[in-house]
């Protein structure tokens, strides 16, 4: 009777991570102990870019399993790269964080297949062209130090907004490229990228200085590694200014102004409160472009410069 008590516990121990290191070259199941906030969240995102050019259900495809805080990889369902990259560090027979994000910034990239380059970006998404084909915001926060220029094409903006007025939550179709350069004393010295995949979730890059894929962002006042570090922000909770007091202005931070620079005239509360848009982040978006977008619209109607297509749009979404 003890003996067979003794097996089962070691059983129960190799199960849940605790029988040693776990070779996952080899292994079919390894546990995951990632302490995070919404792992089947976080996984979807992470996980599902390794499931082919449109992304994909993890758990559809078999390579994971259970939920909550039980959760399984099953890391040969992983292409080989990240499966090369993946290794129980600490010989706890478990991957955490740590373990699982060590593989995702040495294999992500390349596993979506994002432009090389901002000229092969531009020949997919032209985002410097400007009105009409863009809706353009410039922000100080907290990301970082540098002055961001947002990009969002118009047309996905509008049908975001659109699938607001129709279900409630603001969802961007899929192929949308938001493009943020980061801009110091004037020149771009960076430039991240969102790009929507057709699974729901979003892939992110960041290109350097000479235009090329970069793993992480370079300004100041930290380096953001991809994707985890994105996916940190972008599905979490947390509130960062000057999204969070908007419509008010923002006081500075620690790193200088916290600030939208749009006109005071677009700064519509009823819209603000309409989309609740950075603290509901229904599609893991942090900027307020569709209250910004609708304040502009507002503000055209007030000065009756309002076309057709806008006030319908503004009559659907009750504004």
């Amino acid at each position: 009777m003890i003996r067979a008590w003794m097996l089962f516990t070691g059983l129960l121990l190799a199960g849940c991570g605790g029988g040693g290191p776990v070779d996952v070259q080899t292994a079919d199941a390894v546990p995951l102990r990632l302490d995070r906030d919404d792992p089947g969240k976080l996984l979807g995102s992470v996980l599902g870019a390794y499931l082919g050019p449109d992304g994909g259900d993890p758990v559809e495809a078999g390579l994971l399993s259970g939920d909550g805080d039980a959760l399984v990889l099953h890391p040969q369902r992983l292409p080989e790269a990240a499966r090369a990259a993946l290794a129980d560090a600490n010989g706890d027979g478990a991957i955490d964080w740590e373990e699982l994000a060590a593989m995702l910034e040495a294999t992500y990239v390349d596993a979506r297949d994002l432009p090389p380059t901002l000229d092969a970006l531009r020949q997919q998404a032209d985002y410097r062209a400007g009105e009409p084909e863009w809706f353009t915001v410039e922000v100080d926060g907290v990301m970082t130090a540098a002055r961001r220029r947002i990009h969002v094409p118009l047309a996905a903006l509008r049908e975001a907004m659109r699938a607001f007025a129709d279900g409630g939550t603001l969802d961007y179709p899929a192929g949308t490229w938001i493009v943020g350069e980061h801009a110091v004393d004037g020149d771009v010295v960076e430039t991240t990228v969102k790009h929507r995949r057709p699974d729901g979730y979003w892939d992110f890059a960041v290109y350097g200085p000479d235009g090329a894929l970069a793993p992480a962002t370079q300004t100041e006042p930290r380096s953001l590694r991809v994707p985890t570090q994105c996916t940190g922000c972008h599905l979490g909770q947390r509130l960062f200014e000057p999204e969070k007091s908007f419509p008010a202005e923002a006081g500075d931070g620690p790193f200088g102004p916290r600030a939208i620079y749009v006109p005071d005239a677009w700064r519509s509360r009823e819209a603000t409160a309409l989309f609740d848009e950075h603290r509901r982040r229904d599609d893991g978006v942090l900027g307020l472009y569709a209250t910004l977008y609708a304040g502009r619209l507002l503000a055209d109607r007030e000065a009756g410069t309002l076309g057709d297509d806008d006030r319908r749009l503004l009559e659907a979404l009750g504004l």
